[in-house]
């Protein structure tokens, strides 16, 4: 279930307020919800990791962050789940791909494989926009975004960079053996992707999907329909085996 996001402050409000019984339905809905803090957030979603069967008892594991980003939410799953894992992640930002390469001392006890790329339906090209501060970190106005659903479209905030199908990209850095967890943050892409995703046999292996929707970034009556789309999803990767869980 996705639901509406609210301030931190009213989160940390009805943390404090709601009774025990409540609050307990509401994560069983939404893990993340009633959860203040960002590194409360990356710490359940370890939890939940651990917590898995499936994940446990495979004799290999795949961790794909889609947007890396400037890697300070993948360090933080990196560093708690180590060699529990292989690596790999999506990057379509030129300079944040490039520092992830020149950082790769850091990641020398298990070396991760950082693709200069974004994550979509098809091998090819792409065009995305930039749509918050150039090195693309800004967590209120999210980052790079695929053009066709940019706030700015203008030419200077453009971009054509590698796009791969990340069903075929999934299947090619695992087995029927492997067990994957993707972190999905691609600003709206996710529409697109999870259908996808659904569409291949890949399915069998994943496991859990942490992803973030972004359904508000579509205009009215759009935002409604992908709110919408968005539980038609949760339950379909469910009925299939997989954990999709809506992550912020």
């Amino acid at each position: 279930m996705s639901l509406p996001r609210i301030s931190r402050r009213r989160r940390r409000w009805l943390n404090e307020a709601l009774p025990p019984t409540v609050k307990h339905w509401v994560t069983a809905q939404d893990p993340f919800y009633l959860l203040a803090e960002h590194n409360d957030v990356i710490d359940r979603s370890i939890e939940i990791i651990r917590e898995r069967a499936a994940i446990k008892a495979a004799p290999d594991r795949l961790f794909c962050d889609l947007g890396f980003n400037n890697r300070r939410v993948f360090d933080r799953f990196y560093d708690a789940l180590g060699l529990e894992f292989r690596w790999c992640g999506l990057e379509l930002q030129p300079a944040l791909h490039a520092a992830a390469l020149n950082d790769a001392a850091r990641y020398r006890e298990n070396p991760v494989d950082f693709v200069h790329a974004a994550a979509t339906t098809r091998d090819g090209s792409i065009d995305i926009a930039l749509d918050g501060k150039d090195d693309g970190y800004h967590p209120n106005d999210g980052s790079t975004t695929v053009l066709a659903i940019a706030r700015d479209k203008s030419p200077a905030r453009r971009l054509t960079v590698p796009g791969v199908d990340l069903a075929q990209f999934l299947l090619s850095r695992s087995t029927p053996q492997t067990r994957i967890v993707v972190k999905m943050d691609v600003e709206g892409a996710e529409y697109e992707l999870l259908p996808h995703l659904l569409e291949s046999s890949v399915m069998e292996r994943l496991d859990l999907v942490l992803c973030e929707f972004h359904w508000r970034r579509f205009p009215a009556p759009g935002n409604v329909s992908r709110l919408f789309q968005t539980e038609a999803m949760i339950a379909a990767y469910r009925a299939r085996g997989c954990l999709l869980l809506s992550w912020r």
